[in-house]
Formats: structure tokens, sequence, C-alpha cells
């Protein structure tokens, strides 16, 4: 299927066609990558994992087309090239697969040309690894699969406009984010269409989820980027660290579990789940645990933030649970639990027009301690979490990136590893209340109440808490809360 529509005003082609169809049919000049663009920067293991995609999807889907998202280009009359603004590394990889397969340059009146030393190089080498390469089989079943290869091919008449295309791509919200990706990946890998379709709109749910940090957008980028991802990878004190995109394709796709079927998923023990060994998805989409009862929200789904997560349906169900908890902690307005209502309003009136770095770490510190310990002590929980980033908080004018990665560091252990590994609430409250031993701030400051970003915090703390000064702060929390179990305050 090619599908092609021209803009009159500025010229822009685009067209939906086959890498093939390009080659042989669609582009007018040789395609060529300008001086200023970086080489061809693929190694044996980037095309090894594009190989695999291949092959997995030509098992599961031989018959639908295989999707390689855009190709922009500059078609430059003057010297009679066409310059790849963006997917240089694609389509070179893909060339080389059709040469090796072949052991010529795809047919048609054009070809690529490199100038680059480096990108000749790699080149090289990943023909030799796979000219070498004494498994065979890939490239029968590649080569049914390679007429089917799809991209969308953006042409422009002139640099600046591709440019602009460019900058829109990546900077205004078409990009393809690495949720995107991780979301392709996974439908491939279910071939149960009944499955595979309520989970594409499963995920569409999720990501019309209203942002917690940002006013709109698509949330299933909050919610890997800010929470899943950092809640699995930030363990220890030594490798806390803001991931890319590559560290979250590795978390989220390449180190999932193949499981039996479409339909069933492994489970492992956590605070949701003591017996159950499978979880089985019915037709209908409830939810069945053989060996004990279960409700059918997926807020109460058997998973726990560190499992293991299964290939296809089970990333699915993982990242449903998990937007579903987010949103009844932070969003949901028909909770009915009191726990989660003085949760919420501590965070409502203090927490969240505050620093968004602190605030990020808050809503990931309470997605693992409610993922591990449910509803007990949530909001005594939200008190003391609140003791410690709050005197982050009043300490520093300025609050960057790195700061709840150096509270992580700087404690004598990671809240989060000490959320992960405990038995009991008490255990985390023991370790907050030694936390917060050295905290002096309280004691020493003299910020002015409502004035810059501190004393706006300082103002909201204290009116929750109806105090006019800090004076033997680190005792506030459970006094409070004791308060408000003997019904003293509201």
């Amino acid at each position: 299927m090619t599908y092609t529509a021209t803009s009159k005003k500025n010229d822009v082609k685009v067209e939906v066609g086959t890498f093939e169809q390009f080659f042989k049919e669609k582009a007018v000049y040789p395609i060529a990558i300008d001086t200023y663009q970086r080489p061809y920067v693929w190694n044996i293991n980037k095309v090894k994992e594009l190989l695999e995609d291949l092959l997995e999807h030509i098992e599961s889907q031989p018959n639908i087309p295989y999707y390689m998202g855009s190709i922009l280009l500059h078609k430059n009359d003057e010297k009679e090239k066409l310059f790849i603004i963006d997917g240089q590394q694609r389509m070179t990889t893909l060339s080389i697969l059709y040469f090796l397969l072949h052991r010529r340059l795809i047919e048609g009146k054009i070809a690529m040309e490199f100038n680059s030393p480096e990108s000749i190089k790699n080149i090289k080498s990943i023909q030799r690894f796979f000219h070498h390469d004494e498994n065979k089989a890939w490239k029968e079943k590649v080569s049914l699969l390679f007429p089917n290869i799809q991209f969308t091919f953006i042409t422009t008449p002139s640099e600046d406009l591709a440019f602009t295309f460019f900058d829109t791509q990546n900077y205004r919200g078409v990009k393809l984010e690495s949720t995107d990706l991780l979301k392709a990946y996974h439908l491939r890998a279910i071939n149960n269409t009944t499955v595979q379709e309520r989970c594409a709109k499963d995920w569409e749910n999720i990501q019309n989820i209203k942002p917690i940090l940002h006013k709109k957008g698509d949330f299933t980028v909050e919610l890997f980027t800010k929470y899943l991802s950092r809640a699995r990878t930030w363990r220890g004190q030594k490798q806390i660290t803001l991931a890319n995109d590559e560290d979250m394709l590795a978390e989220f796709m390449r180190n999932t579990k193949q499981s039996d079927d479409d339909k069933t998923i492994e489970l492992f023990p956590n605070f949701y789940n003591t017996y159950g060994a499978k979880l089985y998805v019915k037709d209908n989409g409830d939810y069945e645990i053989q060996v004990k009862n279960h409700n059918h929200l997926a807020s109460s789904l058997p998973f726990s933030l560190r499992q293991p997560i299964s290939k296809g349906l089970g990333y699915f169900l993982f990242s449903k649970r998990y937007a579903e908890v987010i949103h009844l902690l932070f969003t949901d307005q028909t909770i009915t639990s009191k726990e989660i209502k003085r949760f919420r309003d501590f965070y409502e009136n203090v927490w969240k027009h505050l620093s968004v770095y602190l605030k990020e770490l808050f809503i990931l510190a309470s997605l693992m301690y409610y993922d591990k310990f449910g509803e007990q002590q949530l909001f005594r929980f939200s008190l003391w979490l609140d003791h410690l980033l709050g005197a982050i908080r009043l300490e520093k004018q300025n609050v960057v990136k790195q700061a709840p990665m150096n509270f992580l560091k700087d404690s004598e252990n990671n809240l989060l590893d000490v959320i992960s590994h405990a038995f009991t609430p008490e255990e985390v409250f023991n370790f907050l209340s030694r936390c917060s031993q050295p905290i002096d701030i309280y004691t020493k400051e003299n910020i002015e109440n409502g004035k810059g970003v501190r004393g706006y915090y300082k103002e909201r703390i204290l009116s929750y808490y109806g105090k006019k000064s800090f004076d033997y702060k680190e005792s506030w929390m459970d006094t409070f809360v004791k308060e408000i179990e003997n019904g003293d305050t509201v």
C-alpha cells in the first residue's frame, strides 16, 4: 500500500510505502548523508535487536506490515541529492541487511552514499559479523518480510523546512516516544486478536488519564519516565541516575519474560498475592486466580513494582494497574476511603504546587509505599515523607533535578529500597525517624511566611498543622495522626 499527500504551499510530499518501493519507484535522486550529520553508529547488538524484532513479527503476524516510523528527507535539486535529515540509522541498517540477503544493493536508479570513514567502518564490521554468522535461518524469513517493511517518507524542498519538520517532530509532542515503541513491541507479542485489541484500548485509556505533573499530555510518558522506571531501577546508593530512552527500552522490553500463552501471566509473592501462581484473563476481560478470591479492579491486580514483567499482555496489565493506582491516590474523585482522602487532602493542600522535582519523589515514594502496604498508615507515611523532603525545600532556594537522587544517595539506605524490603510499615517509619534526627533546619530557619518558594511552603505546612512556628516539629506527625483517629481534628 502506498499513500501520497502533497502540500501545494510548500511542496511537502508525504508518502507511506515500503522500503523497496521507495528505492525503486519514489526516490528521484540518490540518498545522501550531509557532512554535518553524525556518522552511522549502530553496532552489532543494535542490528541484532532489530533483526530479532523482525523475526518475531514474521512469526506472530506474517501478513501485517512492519511499520518503522518516518523518514525525513530534503530534496536538493541543485546537488540532485536526497539528504536524510532523520532516519539515517534505520535506512542504513536495512540497506546492510538487504545486501547480506541478496549479495547486491537494492535495484533501482538510486543508492545510498556514505562519505564518513566511521560510517564505512561500522558498516563493514556489521557485514563481516553477519557474513560469518553460522545461523543462516534468519535470511529466508527476513527476505519474506522485507517487501512489507513500511515507512512514512516526508520529503521537503528546502533544508530550512526540513528542520522545521524535525523540530516539530522532536520537540512539540509528535516525536515517537519510548512508550510508543514499548506499546508496539508488546502488542506484536500478542497473537490473540481479541486480547490485542483490548490491550490497545487499555493503553489508550491510560494515555488519556489526567497527568499529575503537567496540565496536559500523554500520561504513559509520565507514568514510565517518572514513576515505573525509577521505582524499578533506583536501587542501592550508586545506581540512582536519570534514565534515558535506551535504559527504559531495556527495562520494559528486552528484560521482559515470555509467557506460556496470551491469556496467562506468572505471578510473584507480594502484598496483594500470597498464594497465586498465575493470573488468567478470561475472554470478557475479567481476571481469575484459582487459589484465592480477587476483585476485578485493575488497581488490585496482584503485581508488585519490582517483579519481572511478562511480555505482551503482562506488560499491559502491569501498566494498567499502576496507572489506576496513581489515579486512585491522586486524581480519582470517587474515592470513599478515609485514609486515601486524608492522604489526598494533605497532598492537595501542601505538595501539589511545590517543586516538581521534590513532587516527583513524593509521588514515587507514596506509590511504592502503597504498592507494599496498601492503605495501612498511608496518611502517616505522607506526613513523615514531607518532614524529610520539606527540609530540603526549606534549605534550598533552588531545587534542581538532582535533589531527589541526592536525597536517596545520602541516606544511610535508599528509602525506595527500605520500602521494597520492609515487612511492616513500622520498619519504614523507623527509617524515616532515623533520617530526620540530623535535621536542624526547622529550628534554625528564619524564612518569612508566604515570601518566595520557601516561604510559600512554610506558610502551607504551618497552616495545615495549625501552628505558628516549627517548634518540636519532629513530634507533629504522629501526634496529628492520633488526634485525627481520636476525632479531635478533621
